[in-house]
């Protein structure tokens, strides 16, 4: 049997049986893409931190010289290459990038090991994607980290992720080229294409991000960061998933941010 997705084209209708007590089918062709960091885990602080003093550290100056909220991309390859030519640089070579993205994961364990309350879920992230996956939602995620660092958070955070639905910096610099890519490998894993798909992310180049892809948008956070997520766009906000029941209204009936202008946040990812 074929179904319309939102945009009106057919799609391979993966619906599964909730049970032999219930003949309403559960629709499995519905794809939520996280983030990582602010997202599905609580370590934008460790992470920018450890960033910050590992290309420092490369490039031989202070950490409080090093300010990405300028950069185009807010991606650690996008961040890379432009606190390179910020610092006179020429554009980094791989040798470079894999020695900083190796010193930086370096850090990121070490801060895991003496602090492992640094790398704590997201409250009930967990609980949301086991949730949401029982509804019939398949998960992918699109993080703005490198590969290793990506794995090392969530499985810090207990929150087990396929390899072969992440997609990272390792495999683009934009970062709507890295939601597009973790949509298309979760295309290919469960050999559908989704009728909605729905992204959720922290930062402000999330919204940007899912605006651009003509995604449907939840944004997670609180406070600043929530008044940063609406300012950009975001119609949808919560502040975790504590509230299964809100987020998964959220995943229903969330639509695409209107981006005008990018709003101004501080460094993070």
């Amino acid at each position: 049997m074929t179904t319309q997705s939102d945009n009106g084209h057919p799609v391979k209708d993966g619906s599964a049986s909730r049970g032999e007590d219930d003949a309403t089918p559960v629709p499995v062709n519905r794809l939520a893409i996280f983030d990582i960091d602010g997202t599905l885990t609580a370590t934008n602080q460790v992470d920018d931190d450890c960033y910050r003093q590992t290309v420092a550290e490369v490039l031989g100056v202070a950490p409080h010289a090093i300010d990405w909220t300028e950069a185009e991309h807010v991606t650690d390859s996008g961040i890379l290459q432009w606190l390179w030519n910020a610092h006179g640089r020429p554009f980094p070579t791989g040798g470079e990038v894999a020695a900083t993205r190796d010193g930086f994961v370096t850090r990121l364990t070490d801060a895991l090991r003496d602090s492992p309350g640094q790398f704590k879920e997201v409250a009930g992230a967990g609980a949301a994607l086991r949730h949401i996956e029982r509804d019939g939602w398949r998960v992918a995620v699109a993080t703005g980290g490198w590969g290793p660092s990506a794995r090392l958070k969530l499985g810090a955070a207990r929150l087990p992720v396929s390899d072969t639905v992440l997609a990272c910096a390792d495999d683009a610099t934009p970062r709507v080229e890295i939601v597009r890519l973790a949509r298309s490998r979760a295309e290919r894993v469960h050999q559908c294409e989704f009728a909605r798909v729905v992204a959720l992310g922290d930062g402000a180049w999330d919204v940007k991000a899912a605006a651009t892809l003509g995604l449907p948008f939840v944004g997670i956070g609180s406070g600043e960061r929530a008044d940063v997520l609406r300012r950009a766009g975001a119609t949808v906000v919560l502040g975790d998933y504590t509230d299964l029941d809100v987020f998964t209204r959220a995943l229903a009936t969330a639509g695409v941010p209107r981006v005008d202008r990018m709003p101004s946040l501080a460094p993070s990812e």
